[in-house]
């Protein structure tokens, strides 16, 4: 967005990187990738790091204090017509506890075949149901253990099973719901606990192992999946078989897969995208060596820990995927929503490409902590920008975070739910996916950025993250874990007993921080002094063909920050800025959802034929949610006649949601 008089006429770049004397090329990996030592894989062992023990998980029933999965070999061939998929799972079950009776996984709408030990013989093994508020979640499949030996600990199970419709993992699309039209489309999305739903599994973020899959497809149709691919397909009459291999231990929601008529290209030195041949080239364009600088910058910013995973791919998914990126390991999944043709949106890259340390190296052990995983991986994704185009546009994204999360207390607390604005929540009887929201994401970054201020830089931050990593890499923690191990590290500064942990952690709405006071606001004040202008006297003058799209998300915030206060914009006034801007015009997904949503707060008719369109073409839950909220108290009718008629169009978790509070 870079023409005010005609937002989508002119593509907006992305921001101009700040001066410096670094070349703006692409870094190439070896020496700027290590500004500092590079850390080394610890050595096996004791661990420089205490972490609190989880021996249960409130969204699992699995018994993995008892017995756990060490490792899973996945076999899934695809059925397009029956919409299924058949698959064998192979688990590595060792045994913890000398009374353990029984390995117990976690499934959720799967038709159960049979269960083999590893002898070849049928174990003994049974559903049930767990009780309250487990039961909600799914089922427990409980398979017997047999006697081993003295000093054998390991045996395996072989789970022979199918998918059915009832899958909150997958999406089907008919060929007719693709970009090409020409062939179906399938994909897996299991953050948080849908993977129960896509195999047996101890579908709990406390269990980590490492993984192979292969997938079985209808010829041309191409697998990608969430590992290193593991030589060429083979073909078999009419499929071919893809294999992929996971060696790094990671969580069950990240087994992850995408068939569909795919092309493939290169967008750095360890990259493909993948998308199909309609997508193709605008998402290459979109992606081309941005990937691999994101990659050495956060390699930076993380004090130089090693990225373990080998390859990083990115597949572009379709636009009804519920999330903006999913973070599978060696392949981010990206929604086709954000590919606006001017880069604008690839911060949204950069924030999952840190996931390969945050979340997916490291990971919370619970669900209560999932800002861990987000917070973290928010607040060294802005690190990494600033250190690309400055400090100004670092404080930029923090005053649009922070717009957002204004938004998301505002309706989390209007529908009931101000306990979910808590950094760390009590959500053990609430399907984790219903709890989501950008608190984790915002609150838990605009935490660690002021405890930035109390340490006294970001090369303080920096240091930590290092430590950070190395005593925690591959391991599953809580906040409690992280608060020790910072306090820790930052024991000779004095100004951490300032900090009120009890606030931030578990105080409900904004947190008591001025974030004003501490960024460089110079892109801010342009986007703010806009907005007060039109709230003032309905126009402005102000020359803006050089505006950043995020400063446009910005003035689109203050005007519904300034609604929600009490504030009245006439209709005429929207007309005249839509007309003066041609925001309803625009390719950028966040500015036109939030043109949207200022235009169904002030139930404004004009706005109604582009929040249907937006409606039926973008499913990212973040959009749709606040958007069918503010569309419910316009005119709830024509909101109910919308989702019916877009409803299979979303993802079952963003649909339950929605459903929930439009009946």
């Amino acid at each position: 967005l870079t023409c005010a008089k005609a937002l989508c006429a002119v593509p907006f770049m992305a921001p101009n990187k700040k001066p410096a004397a670094k070349p703006s090329t692409v870094k190439k990996r070896p020496a700027s990738a290590k500004p500092t030592q590079t850390l080394k894989r610890p050595a096996t062992g004791k661990r420089a790091a205490h972490i609190s023990k989880v021996s249960t998980c409130p969204h699992s029933v699995a018994n993995f204090s008892e017995a756990v999965v060490e490792r899973m070999d996945i076999q899934l061939k695809v059925d397009f017509d029956r919409q299924v998929l058949a698959g064998v799972c192979q688990l590595s079950v060792r045994v913890i506890a000398k009374n353990a009776a029984h390995i117990i996984l976690d499934v959720l709408a799967l038709a159960i075949e049979s269960v083999v030990g590893e002898d070849g013989q049928p174990a003994v093994w049974k559903i049930e149901d767990p009780s309250w508020p487990k039961s909600q979640f799914g089922q427990a499949l409980c398979i017997e253990l047999p006697q081993l030996p003295r000093g054998k600990k390991v045996t395996t199970f072989s789970v022979k099973y199918e998918t059915t419709e009832k899958s909150t993992a997958l999406q089907w699309l008919t060929k007719e719901q693709t970009q090409g039209k020409e062939y179906p489309l399938c994909f897996t999305q299991s953050q948080a606990i849908c993977g129960r739903s896509l195999l047996p599994c101890q579908d709990t973020p406390s269990v980590k192992s490492p993984f192979s899959i292969s997938v079985t497809v209808p010829a041309p149709l191409t697998a990608v999946a969430s590992g290193n691919l593991c030589g060429d397909p083979v073909s078999e009459g009419a499929f071919r078989t893809f294999v992929y291999e996971q060696k790094v231990p990671v969580m069950s929601y990240l087994i992850a897969i995408v068939v569909a008529y795919l092309d493939s290209c290169d967008i750095g030195p360890r990259s493909k995208c993948y998308a199909e041949p309609g997508v193709i080239k605008a998402a290459q364009r979109e992606f081309q060596d941005i990937v691999e600088e994101f990659l050495v910058t956060a390699q930076e910013v993380v004090g130089g820990a090693e990225y373990e995973w080998g390859s990083y791919n990115v597949a572009v998914m379709p636009s009804s995927f519920a999330y903006g990126g999913m973070e599978n390991p060696n392949c981010t999944f990206m929604s086709a929503s954000l590919i606006p043709g001017d880069r604008s949106l690839t911060p949204t890259l950069a924030h999952e490409i840190v996931h390969s340390w945050i979340g997916n190296l490291v990971t919370n052990a619970l669900w209560k902590d999932f800002w861990l995983n987000e917070g973290f991986t928010r607040y060294i994704e802005r690190r990494i920008l600033s250190k690309i185009y400055g400090p100004a546009f670092r404080g930029l994204l923090l005053l649009v975070g922070y717009n957002d999360l204004i938004k998301t207390v505002d309706m989390l607390t209007k529908q009931g739910t101000p306990g979910h604005t808590r950094l760390e929540p009590e959500i053990d009887d609430v399907d984790p996916d219903d709890a989501f929201s950008r608190v984790p994401y915002e609150k838990g970054s605009l935490f660690l950025f002021y405890l930035e201020q109390i340490v006294g830089g970001e090369q303080a931050m920096t240091d930590w993250l290092r430590a950070y990593v190395a005593s925690f890499r591959e391991r599953s923690i809580q906040t409690s874990d992280v608060k020790r191990h910072f306090l820790e590290f930052f024991k000779g500064v004095k100004r951490v007993k300032e900090i009120d942990w009890e606030h931030w952690l578990h105080g409900e709405g904004l947190p008591d921080f001025n974030l004003a006071d501490y960024v460089d606001r110079s892109l801010v004040d342009e986007s703010k002094s806009l907005a007060e202008s039109w709230l003032n006297t309905s126009t402005s003058e102000a020359e803006t063909s050089h505006m950043k799209a995020q400063q446009w998300m910005l003035f689109l915030d203050h005007l519904i920050n300034a609604v929600v206060a009490g504030q009245s914009i006439s209709h005429s006034t929207l007309e005249n800025m839509d007309s003066k801007y041609k925001i309803s015009a625009t390719s950028n997904v966040e500015v036109s959802f939030r043109w949207c949503l200022l235009g169904c707060k002030l139930s404004w008719p004009g706005c109604l034929a582009l929040t249907e369109h937006f409606l039926a073409n973008h499913g990212r839950g973040v959009y749709v949610k606040p958007l069918y909220l503010a569309f419910k108290a316009f005119d709830l009718e024509r909101a109910r006649t919308v989702f019916q008629r877009n409803r299979n169009f979303y993802m079952t978790v963003v649909t339950r949601q929605i459903a929930a509070f439009l009946d």
